[in-house]
């Protein structure tokens, strides 16, 4: 006689069923994407040396997103999109989407979109301070997808949870390619990270991206490099970088990247503290 195994079934969240039916539908998107090394070790050496000077913290992905907007700012057709079959939109302000860890009421850690707006024009501290009041806050699990935007109250006045799933699937993929309609409540340019420092490991975040440029990034390491000709332990960020293809061509995007990497090895926005 076969021992049955003890299991539980329980229903699956509209939250959870409207994002994978999007992700579904977003993996096709024509992204090119590159995987990189960024020695962040001055970088780290500053926010750690901040920390010990004030007890205060410095968010890395807060510094990461000042570096890159700055990058954006100087190009900033990275950051356009396509409203229509003959108009793109190139926007002069630069807003980070990025996903925020909040608690629910009863305790529960649900990640949150929530924008970081003009994070070229601040500084990196300003930054931090928002990232960090923003993870403060209470979450209701119905807020998950479009923090405050709500977007699953959008979807259940059209009674989503009821449709076929062919039905479904235009709605979504409707939501999924209107980038007037994404950018505007997630921002212009995406960032993930993964959380993951550690002298141990060393690895990429590949996610699912939804704008013309999105970062995941991945695990901070130490590896050899070497540095004025000697060879030395360096604090190394994988991160991985999702451009579409149909706004941006591969040169463009090769130069972008560069300019990037050479902002966050340069320490950008943390020369004063």
């Amino acid at each position: 006689m076969v021992k049955k195994s003890r299991q539980r079934i329980e229903k699956f969240p509209i939250t959870r069923q409207i994002l994978s039916t999007y992700n579904e539908i977003i993996v096709q998107f024509p992204y090119m994407r590159g995987l990189v090394e960024v020695d962040v070790t001055d970088a780290k050496n500053k926010i750690s040396s901040y920390a010990d000077k004030t007890g205060k913290k410095i968010s890395f992905t807060g510094w990461v997103i000042k570096a890159v907007s700055e990058a954006i700012k100087e190009n900033k057709m990275i950051h356009a999109y396509r409203i229509s079959k003959r108009k793109i939109v190139i926007p002069d302000e630069v807003r980070f989407g990025i996903m925020v860890e909040r608690k629910s009421e009863n305790g529960t850690k649900i990640p949150s979109m929530e924008v970081i707006s003009t994070p070229e024009s601040r500084t990196v501290i300003e930054i931090s301070d928002e990232i960090r009041a923003l993870q403060d806050l209470i979450i209701d699990e119905k807020e998950q997808l479009m923090g405050n935007q709500n977007i699953k109250r959008k979807l259940q006045n059209i009674l989503f949870a009821i449709l076929p799933d062919f039905i479904s699937r235009r709605i979504i993929k409707g939501i999924a390619t209107n980038k007037e309609f994404i950018t505007k409540f997630s921002g212009t340019v995406g960032v993930t990270a993964l959380g993951m420092f550690g002298k141990d490991a060393s690895g990429y975040a590949i996610h699912f991206p939804t704008r013309t440029i999105d970062l995941a990034l991945g695990t901070v390491s130490e590896k050899p490099r070497y540095i004025d000709g000697k060879l030395a332990k360096r604090d190394i960020l994988n991160v991985t970088f999702n451009i579409d293809h149909n706004i941006v061509d591969g040169g463009p995007a090769a130069r972008f990247v560069s300019r990037a990497i050479e902002l966050m090895q340069s320490a950008f926005g943390l020369e004063d503290l």
